[in-house]
């Protein structure tokens, strides 16, 4: 349980990392477009990775196959770039509720890959969390559906996928990465992926008239926000099941509007204020229930299907004929 809880205390360390790049892009998106932001963002970390380990992520790569690190970095990437679509396409309020919402998706891409059975508790703490990420993030206004909308909610599936698929390479019998060499591919991968986008969709900054302070939040989004924050997350999947992750994960609101009362003064009303208290006590509540991922138990679907089949009756066997 101590274990657990040091684990979790690393989630929630990487989501105030999080919440506080939210903030940080604001600065850094007065002198750069977004696209050429997370380009620079992920390269920077990418190239540090390399500059650290890079040895020994080229040794790791040498003998794992793609399936070890490919598909969840593609996700990861794919994540990135759609939740800065969805900022530029709606409201930052709206942008943020369907972004943090990876914990919809997580159980059921766990269901589906990595056979984690589906747990009542599970889909409870994930309506209790719903409830609270619109408290908090819409402040009890009114949710308008539009393109920019169902970005984020993609980048949300893609980002759940990410997280299992990561806890699949990180934690199985066969894993052939850690957890600096998966996050090392996952910041070259979304690297890739921004750069491909900054070139076709945004022009060229004018990096000489970018300010010291935006240069300042750029380097902190790599080395903190990326960097430190991927480390973490990829560290914790080895141990704990990409379900609670992600659950915990949903807390990043929390420390956006904390960070930005401080920095920015945006205040939360009566209604975020409770809303953040829902998703607090939700993200304790999942670590409470959580189950060690090698004890195995029976979800509410399994236990419902085991039920149904001994319902049916059984059929006989055919009766021993004696030939003599």
């Amino acid at each position: 349980m101590k274990k657990s809880w040091m684990f979790v205390l690393l989630v929630v360390l990487q989501t105030a990392i999080y919440g506080a790049a939210n903030v940080v892009m604001k600065v850094a998106y007065s002198d750069i477009p977004p696209l050429w932001c997370t380009a620079l963002r992920f390269g920077i970390a990418f190239f540090v990775f390399m500059l650290l380990f890079g040895r020994d992520i080229g040794s790791q790569l040498r003998c794992a196959g793609l399936r070890a690190w490919l598909p969840s970095s593609i996700f990861m990437g794919a994540a990135f770039i759609t939740s800065g679509l969805s900022v530029n396409l709606t409201s930052a309020t709206n942008a943020g509720f369907f972004i943090a919402l990876p914990m919809l998706f997580a159980p059921a891409f766990a269901l589906v890959l990595i056979r984690r059975p589906y747990r009542l508790s599970v889909a409870v703490l994930q309506i209790a969390v719903l409830m609270g990420l619109y408290l908090l993030c819409c402040n009890g206004g009114a949710l308008a559906i539009g393109p920019g909308e169902l970005v984020g909610l993609a980048s949300s599936a893609c980002f759940a996928a990410a997280l299992v698929l990561s806890e699949r390479d990180l934690s199985g019998a066969n894993a052939h990465v850690d957890a600096k060499g998966l996050s090392a591919t996952q910041t070259g991968v979304t690297f890739a992926f921004a750069l491909v986008g900054a070139l076709a969709f945004e022009p060229m900054p004018a990096f000489v008239q970018v300010s010291t302070v935006s240069w300042a939040a750029i380097a902190f989004l790599a080395l903190f926000g990326t960097c430190l924050a991927f480390f973490l997350q990829n560290t914790v999947l080895a141990h704990l099941p990409s379900a609670t992750v992600s659950v915990v994960l949903c807390a990043e609101p929390v420390f956006t509007a904390a960070l930005s009362a401080i920095v920015l003064g945006e205040y939360l009303g009566a209604m975020g204020i409770a809303g953040a208290a829902i998703v607090v006590a939700c993200t304790v509540a999942a670590t409470l229930l959580d189950e060690s991922p090698q004890k195995t138990s029976r979800g509410f679907m399994q236990k419902f299907m085991h039920a149904h089949r001994s319902r049916l009756p059984r059929r006989r066997s055919a009766p021993l004929v004696d030939n003599d």
